[in-house]
């Protein structure tokens, strides 16, 4: 079901909750809206509504695999979480997280800021053969946007390293 569907049920479960609360067949506490932990229950199933999702490939070992990944999600956690991506995409660190070299399409680029020295410290030191002219990122240096709709991003090799 859609998260409009969703939606649509918790509306008539607070409804019912709230009537039948007034007849005095439950106390409502849990279910009425203005409880903290209702609008905890409620906002777990309407926050995914407005999100705006991006449908994109990435190439790994010669195999494209499709993605769809929310706008704004970092592109580390959204290749991690990918059944057939997942182990391209190591524990760089405990702090880190998970981390993966990734090649940005041209028209993807044109949208980046430049990389500061830190950021190309980073890809040097851990991706294999990075790439010049910003082609080379870190998937944890990138958020989804639109911009990646439709488009292909290869991951590449990465030197499986600790860092603190």
């Amino acid at each position: 079901r859609d998260s409009k569907t969703h939606v649509q049920h918790v509306n008539m479960l607070f409804s019912v909750a709230s009537s039948s609360s007034s007849r005095g067949l439950t106390d409502g506490l849990l279910l009425r809206r203005s409880s903290p932990l209702a609008m905890i229950f409620y906002s777990s199933f309407t926050s995914d509504v407005n999100k705006s999702t991006v449908d994109f490939k990435v190439i790994l070992d010669g195999t494209r695999h499709a993605v769809s990944a929310s706008v704004n999600e970092q592109l580390s956690k959204v290749l991690a979480k990918h059944r057939d991506v997942m182990h391209a995409v190591p524990i760089i660190s405990p702090m880190l997280g998970h981390d993966a070299h990734v090649i940005v399409p041209e028209e993807v680029r044109k949208e980046l800021e430049e990389l500061t020295g830190e950021e190309m410290d980073k890809i040097e030191e851990l991706c294999s053969e990075p790439l010049d002219g910003g082609r080379s990122r870190l998937a944890s240096q990138l958020r989804v946007s639109e911009s990646f709709a439709g488009m292909t991003f290869a991951v590449k090799g990465m030197n499986r390293i600790m860092r603190t």
